[in-house]
């Protein structure tokens, strides 16, 4: 039970990473939830470890630190994007994550937000499209 919920949140992970620059189409809640939450542990673990370093200080590791968080902020926005295609919202909603508290408000509202189960202008479902093919019954014997 635990081996598979940790499979399938690497799965959702790296499909968050595969379809990084992807804008279009979209994602389920616990799919959006689980590349959240294993993406900021990792994110933030590496930021830490990077902080302690003894050269921390150099320019160069501030420069990669800084392009790897501009790509993982690219990442974040195309999954938020597809999440709020889940909701039936438009993607532009990711705009006000320039405003201070707008990102904990729009966070809380992609977690909350009820999905459309049926397809949408975005897409199909999410949920009948990929976890039909992939949670087939174990026969036995």
């Amino acid at each position: 039970m635990i081996g598979s919920m940790v499979r399938d949140i690497l799965a959702a992970w790296l499909r968050g990473y595969s379809k990084g620059l992807s804008f279009r189409g979209r994602e389920s809640r616990r799919d959006f939830l689980s590349f959240l939450i294993l993406h900021y542990l990792l994110f933030y673990g590496l930021s830490v470890a990077v902080i302690r370093l003894p050269d921390a200080g150099s320019t160069g590791i501030k420069l990669g630190l800084g392009l790897l968080g501009l790509a993982t902020l690219i990442i974040t926005l195309s999954y938020n994007v597809r999440r709020l295609h889940d909701a039936n919202s438009s993607g532009w909603l990711c705009a006000f994550y320039l405003v201070a508290m707008a990102p904990v408000v729009i966070l809380v509202s992609l977690l909350m937000a009820p999905p459309v189960h049926e397809g949408n202008r975005y897409g199909a479902d999410p949920r009948h499209t990929r976890y039909r093919r992939q949670r087939q019954p174990r026969r036995l014997g």
